[in-house]
């Protein structure tokens, strides 16, 4: 053993526990992630109590720091989106220093969340880690390891053509979804795995595919073609089982309503003043007559503007809501009294973030920190982690060459 590891195995174990409010408190997690799937998942678990510690590769970092423009300070701001709430550790782990103390920090983190290919994983000697680990470890992969792609790379906009969700979004040919929604669900799976195992309280290994995750959340589309034979085809705001369901034309811009029920739809037409007939009094009978649905109801509709209609919709409590771009959401009077949206400062100038959509108790988790410059903490944590400040040093600056 040599004196890093003496002095690492000497050592508590892990830097200094941070006290967040939460029903994960205590919890630690090492994000050993990056791009989005991963680093998603340690944001929930963060939003819930747990202390995260990320590494990252010295001099490089997340890709995603990267992923501009547009940039905050040396950050593109994509990685803003889903690192607050954890310390940045800058390791190398093609060293023996480096893997030594990711080593210690995964023998006392109570979850461990990677996203490497697994020959990578094998090749750092992480995969030994994961199997004789005493904690919860979460593996994110382009797709589920039983299966013939469980060792190949993926992205993102991969899941989604390979899923069968870009064949159904978009008008005329395949179309993405306007966010990583693959990744985002991905991450969503994973940080549920790293709850289950924290639950169970023994030893788990959770793996989440992209692909396998995208397939999941086509929910009715899937049910419409694997139980009713019906494939679906893109169909641009139109939903393939609902009518209305969707923007229509008003005065001005377009409102999105939507009538998930007999009632909603008789509720609608008493507001817009439209006399329906028999056949549209059910969902099919609309669904069947969609054009003629729609077209008398745009007629009504373009008699005011979207905003003056929300309120006449809203008290015949018919589910409404205005198309926003994202740089009005700031102003949105729902958002500003949730507090969703929270500015914080950073070494670069303040930033604003999107918190939790959690109330736990009636409170929304509170953002604590702003995300983390590429190995900000380094120096704390190695020191916190029972290692001399010549250790400390030649760590540092080995990861600088």
């Amino acid at each position: 053993m040599s004196s890093l590891q003496q002095s690492l195995a000497a050592g508590p174990g892990w830097p200094g526990t941070l006290a967040y409010a939460g029903p994960l408190a205590g919890v630690r997690v090492l994000d050993l992630s990056r791009v989005l799937a991963g680093p998603y998942c340690c944001m929930v678990l963060a939003d819930l109590g747990a202390d995260v510690v990320k590494v990252e590769r010295p001099g490089i970092g997340d890709d995603t720091r990267h992923w501009g423009p547009p940039f905050h300070g040396d950050d593109a701001t994509y990685f803003f989106a889903v690192n607050r709430d954890r310390r940045s550790v800058a390791l190398d782990l093609t060293t023996p220093s480096g893997r030594a103390v990711v080593a210690r920090l995964a023998e006392t983190a109570d979850v461990v969340v990677e996203n490497f290919l697994p020959r990578h994983l094998a090749k750092l000697g992480l995969d030994r880690l994961r199997d004789e680990g005493s904690g919860v470890w979460v593996s994110v992969r382009g797709a589920g390891g039983d299966g013939p792609d469980g060792d190949k790379p993926g992205y993102d906009v991969m899941a989604q053509a390979r899923s069968g969700l870009m064949s159904v979004t978009g008008t005329t040919e395949p179309t993405k979804v306007g966010v990583a929604i693959a990744d985002v669900v991905t991450g969503l799976y994973a940080a549920v795995g790293a709850v289950a195992g924290l639950v169970a309280r023994k030893p788990l290994k959770v793996e989440v595919g992209l692909l396998e995750a995208a397939v999941s959340m086509l929910v009715n589309q899937a049910s419409n073609a694997l139980i009713g034979g019906v494939v679906p085809r893109p169909t641009g705001n139109a939903h393939p089982n609902i009518v209305p369901y969707g923007p229509l034309h008003c005065a001005d811009t377009a409102l999105v309503l939507g009538a998930g029920n007999d009632t909603q739809f008789v509720n609608l037409c008493q507001a817009l003043g439209v006399t329906a007939v028999d056949s549209w009094r059910t969902n099919a009978g609309r669904v069947a007559d969609r054009v003629a649905v729609t077209a008398a109801l745009e007629s009504a509709l373009s008699a005011k503007t979207a905003r003056e209609w929300v309120e006449i919709l809203m008290s015949h409590g018919v589910p409404c809501a205005p198309v926003q771009n994202l740089g009005q959401l700031p102003s949105d009077p729902q958002l500003l009294a949730t507090g969703q949206l929270q500015t914080m400062p950073h070494p670069k100038g303040d930033v604003t973030v999107v918190g939790s959509p959690y109330r736990l108790d009636g409170i929304r988790p509170r953002v604590h920190d702003a995300p983390p410059l590429l190995g900000q903490h380094t120096t704390e944590v190695l020191a916190q982690l029972g290692l001399s400040p010549t250790q400390v040093k030649e760590i540092v600056d080995a990861d600088r060459r």
